[in-house]
C-alpha cells in the first residue's frame, strides 16, 4: 500500500514538473514574441521620426533660402507648414496674384525646385544636387504638399470659400508655370504627383482676436509625410548598421 502511494506521489510530482516546464516554455515564448512586437514598434517609431526630421530640415532650408532672397515667410515645424501672408501675394479680397506676389512666387518655385526633390521621387537625379549637404535620414518620405488657401471670417461663407480656393489655385498656377518640374517631376512613392490644392475658407484660423484677423488671410504649404513601410524600416536599420 505504501509502495502504491509512493508511486502515485512520484507520478504527481513528475506531472507537475512537466506542467511547470510547459508553463515556463510558454512564458518564454510569450516574452520573445513581446520583445519582437516591442522591437518592431520601436523600429516603426524610429522610421516615423526619421521621416519627420527630414521634413523639418527641408522646411528650415526652404525658409532660410526664401528669407535670404527677401521673401518673408514663417514655418510651423510641428504642423509641417510653410506660411505666406496675404499682403505679399494679393490685394485685399482679390485672388489674382499681384506683381509683388509674382516675384515672390517665382522665388518660391525656384527654392521648392531645389529642396523638394530631397524628400520626393524624381526621375532626374540632377534635381537632388543640393540635397547632399542636408544629410537626410529619409529621402523619399514626402506624400503630398497641399497649397492651402485661408481667409478670415469677414464676409459671407460663399465668398470666402471661393476666395480661398481661387487663391490656392492661383499660387499653384504661378509656381508650376514658373517651374513645370514641380507639377510633372515630383512624385510620391505611389507615383502620384506631390503638389495639390485645397481651400479652407475661415475654418482654420491662426487667431480669433479681431484686430489680428489679417493673420488668418494666408497661403500655407502643408507638407504631408507618408507612414513608413517595412522596407523603410529595413533600409534605416541597414543605414545604421543594425
Amino acid at each position: 500500500m505504501h509502495q502504491e502511494s509512493s508511486s502515485i506521489e512520484n507520478h504527481d510530482e513528475s506531472y507537475f514538473a512537466s506542467f511547470t516546464d510547459m508553463l515556463v516554455g510558454i512564458i518564454f515564448i510569450f516574452i520573445i514574441l513581446l520583445m519582437i512586437v516591442a522591437n518592431n514598434f520601436q523600429e516603426a517609431t524610429d522610421a516615423v521620426t526619421k521621416i519627420n526630421e527630414s521634413r523639418d530640415k527641408v522646411l528650415r532650408e526652404i525658409e532660410k533660402s526664401l528669407k535670404e532672397s527677401g521673401v518673408q515667410v514663417t514655418i510651423d515645424i510641428e504642423q509641417g507648414v510653410l506660411r505666406l501672408p496675404e499682403d505679399i501675394l494679393f490685394e485685399f479680397g482679390r485672388y489674382e496674384v499681384n506683381d509683388k506676389g509674382k516675384k515672390a512666387l517665382k522665388t518660391l518655385s525656384d527654392v521648392l525646385g531645389k529642396f523638394l526633390p530631397c524628400i520626393s521621387i524624381v526621375d532626374n537625379q540632377s534635381h537632388q544636387d543640393s540635397c547632399t549637404k542636408l544629410n537626410l535620414a529619409s529621402k523619399d518620405g514626402l506624400d503630398a504638399v497641399f497649397i492651402e488657401g485661408h481667409t478670415d471670417s469677414v464676409g459671407t461663407h460663399e465668398h470666402n470659400w471661393e476666395l480661398s480656393a481661387k487663391r490656392a489655385i492661383s499660387v499653384f498656377r504661378e509656381i508650376t508655370e514658373s517651374s513645370p518640374f514641380l507639377n510633372e517631376g515630383l512624385k510620391n512613392k505611389n507615383g502620384v504627383p506631390v503638389l495639390n490644392v485645397s481651400g479652407y475658407e475661415a475654418r482654420r484660423p491662426i487667431t480669433t482676436i479681431p484686430e489680428n484677423f489679417h493673420l488668418n488671410r494666408r497661403i500655407e504649404l502643408r507638407f504631408i509625410m507618408r507612414s513608413p513601410t517595412p522596407e523603410d524600416v529595413k533600409k534605416l536599420k541597414d543605414a545604421v548598421g543594425k
